[in-house]
């Protein structure tokens, strides 16, 4: 690993490492019989998650540009087609998605609007689909070596 790309990494795995305490604390203080708007402790560590997450995402977005920028022209296009794959199953995962998968009540019980729905679902399909093709990419390398052989 080049020396320079050191520093991005240790901070990113101390962000990431903060964004997941603070999603642990939140999952064990939230009660799920109480109001949000009562639980001050829950939403704090929800706060301290979501935005520790939206800052090592925007930053991981721009150290890639950057580092993308320095690399060759190969690289750059090999982003560029990992980024467009990613839109690509993001839109399909918005046609696909129903905005019914989360239950009204779970809503309600959490303050967030009910025309959200459809978006969580398609980010959650879109998890799902990187997830799986993380797998099939995995598995297509393992059996490539064992063919190799």
């Amino acid at each position: 690993m080049k020396k320079e790309k050191r520093p991005i990494l240790i901070a990113a795995l101390v962000i990431a490492i903060l964004a997941c305490i603070a999603a642990l604390c939140y999952a064990i203080t939230f009660d799920k019989n109480t109001p949000v708007s009562e639980q001050p402790t829950a939403s704090m560590f929800w706060g301290i998650a979501y935005w520790t997450a939206f800052v090592l995402i925007v930053c991981s977005a721009l150290t890639g540009i950057v580092f993308l920028v320095k690399d060759a022209i190969g690289v750059r296009a090999r982003f560029l087609l990992i980024l467009a794959a990613i839109v690509v199953v993001f839109i399909i995962s918005y046609f696909v998605a129903s905005g019914t998968d989360i239950s009204a009540t779970l809503f309600e019980k959490t303050g967030t609007a009910l025309s959200s729905s459809k978006w969580i679902s398609a980010g959650l399909y879109t998890v799902y689909m990187l997830f799986a093709g993380v797998i099939l990419s995995l598995l297509y390398a393992e059996i490539s070596k064992l063919i190799k052989k």
